[in-house]
């Protein structure tokens, strides 16, 4: 008898370890990029398909109008059009009240005796009015693990890397707040440099930069594990946590501010320093978003999401800074 299977309907809680792990995993690949003598900071191994989920669930490889996600829940074959080879197709057997995995023996002009039981039909109603109750993030999570379900490979298991592409694909999809810059260039400590004054210019500059940017080694990431702590228990704790966390990156903004940054034509370029203010103004006021919003909110998903494209790009201009300034971490 058809039934949908729940096993393919997880928590939150699972949704949110898995949106987490994903930006750990790519926070691991950047840190492990952050290293001296490396010439190119990104590769086409770190691009995660932005497509994969919309993609995914438009996948329909039998074209029995049925998506190979929904077949995952049905239990019929994504592969095979007539899954019981009775001569109707599996999204018109279950349009009509009819089991698409036991095949209809009646003589042609009588009614079909593969009818589902009322029980199951019942049921399965049950199972989309509550669906239809649920509030985003639940939707999101039911949606996503379908996505999961529907691509598993039928020759072994599906890599880590194509869950990370379906994750954050999904992730990519949902509505992305725009975080803007703060700070100018008109803002910083400019220091007018010269052939007389560049290299003691620039050797204190240089000093000052890799004390404030090494601050960022030990920290940068933490976000995240406040972040599920918060989700799995809404722990006021999370609040004073990621507080301290935000003041320890705002004290390093405000240094990187007010120290002299030489103005040298040709030699260095500021926006490169303004980027890293900027970057790190934008993940401050996304970890304030994420710990004041309602824990049960959609949008900490997109907002991690874009956390971490944030940190991909803070990372890219601190490795280009490294390059540029000779600098050995």
């Amino acid at each position: 008898m058809l039934k949908i299977n729940r096993k393919y309907f997880p928590s939150r809680k699972f949704l949110m370890a898995l949106s987490i792990a994903v930006a750990v995993i790519l926070l691991a690949i950047i840190f492990n990029y952050w290293k001296p003598n490396t010439t190119e900071f990104i590769n086409s191994d770190l691009a995660f398909s932005t497509n994969a989920s919309s993609s995914i669930m438009n996948i329909d490889s039998d074209n029995d109008g049925l998506p190979d996600w929904k077949e995952n829940l049905y239990g019929t074959d994504p592969k095979k059009a007539d899954t019981d080879g009775d001569g109707t197709n599996d999204a018109e057997e279950i349009s009509q009240d009819r089991d698409p995995l036991k095949a209809n023996t009646a003589s042609k002009g009588q009614e079909p005796n593969d009818k589902i039981d009322s029980a199951i039909i019942e049921k399965n109603k049950k199972e989309i009015e509550d669906y239809e109750k649920l509030n985003e993030i639940d939707k999101f999570s039911r949606n996503l693990i379908s996505n999961i379900v529907a691509s598993q490979p039928t020759n072994g298991p599906m890599s880590t890397d194509t869950i990370n592409s379906i994750v954050a694909g999904s992730l990519n999809e949902l509505p992305q707040k725009n975080y803007t810059s703060i700070t100018k260039d008109a803002d910083l400590n400019l220091l007018k440099t010269d052939g007389t004054n560049l290299k003691r210019n620039m050797t204190d500059y240089v000093n000052n930069y890799y004390r404030e940017t090494n601050k960022l080694v030990p920290i940068l990431g933490t976000d995240l594990g406040i972040i599920n702590s918060y989700i799995s228990n809404g722990s006021t704790s999370s609040k004073s946590e990621m507080l301290k966390l935000t003041d320890k990156y705002q004290a390093i903004v405000n240094n990187l501010i007010k120290m002299p940054v030489p103005v040298a034509i040709g030699y260095y370029d500021i926006n490169y320093h303004l980027r890293v203010i900027n970057d790190l103004e934008k993940i401050i006021a996304i970890d304030k978003d994420i710990i004041n919003s309602n824990y049960e909110s959609l949008g900490i998903f997109s907002n991690i999401y874009t956390y971490t494209n944030i940190v991909q790009d803070l990372f890219s201009t601190l490795k280009t800074i490294d390059i540029v300034l000779k600098i050995q971490r």
